[in-house]
């Protein structure tokens, strides 16, 4: 599978709404997901923790197609960077990765409207088939308006 970055900015007014965010403070995991993605036809900025995120997000302007973030991080963690994202009013999809999530927390994620949620370890290409599943329904929903 390769995600077909033609297809997603051939609908939508931004090319740079294929960028994904991925935040992880596991640098191993983190080369390997920006590695991943980019290679299913993703742009993506990778970033080490919140607080880095934060940075990233506030740069580009916001405008990503799609984040995805691990839970437990020093700094700012998962839930406290989608809450900021969600006040700036960001409404593409949310990624939530963890090793070890209890259902409560993993709750609190949900109540902020994140999309899915991925137990690690996990496939690339599992991550990408969600991301590019998300966008094409986002793509199908705005076709529909």
């Amino acid at each position: 599978m390769k995600i077909n970055p033609q297809l997603v900015t051939n609908q939508l007014s931004d090319a740079e709404l294929i960028r994904i965010l991925c935040v992880d403070d596991n640098s191993a995991l983190l080369r390997t997901m920006t590695t991943g993605l980019t290679i299913y036809g993703f742009e993506v900025v990778s970033a080490c923790d919140g607080i880095d995120a934060l940075r990233k997000f506030i740069n580009h302007s916001g405008k990503f197609a799609a984040i995805v973030t691990d839970d437990d991080m020093p700094q700012m963690n998962g839930l406290e960077l989608v809450r900021y994202v969600r006040e700036q009013k960001f409404k593409g999809p949310i990624f939530l990765i963890s090793g070890d999530l209890r259902p409560p927390d993993l709750e609190h994620y949900y109540l902020q409207d994140i999309c899915g949620f991925l137990q690690k370890p996990f496939k690339v290409r599992t991550l990408a088939t969600l991301i590019e599943t998300s966008l094409v329904s986002a793509l199908g929903a705005r076709e529909a308006r």
